[in-house]
């Protein structure tokens, strides 16, 4: 990987927990929520690139059955064998 993205990777890390460290603790609990409906509109904006002719309903279906995918696959890793 090119080096100048490592560091810059690194440095926008860095940055992200500066930030974090100088929020309160009521602005640390109400970011994760808005961060999960952010991501969740990007997913969104995805799922209608993919079906274009899909309505807002099918799409609101499509993004809880990947959701789910996700939440499965997440639990599948923590799984003790």
């Amino acid at each position: 990987m090119d080096p100048r993205i490592v560091s810059d990777a690194h440095f926008a890390g860095l940055a992200k927990v500066r930030q974090a460290r100088m929020m309160s603790g009521e602005e640390r609990m109400l970011a994760g929520p808005r961060l999960f409906a952010g991501v969740c509109e990007r997913m969104k904006e995805g799922l209608r690139d993919e079906r274009p002719e899909a309505d807002e309903e099918e799409i609101h279906q499509l993004l809880l059955q990947r959701l789910a995918r996700l939440k499965k696959l997440e639990s599948g890793r923590h799984a003790i064998p």
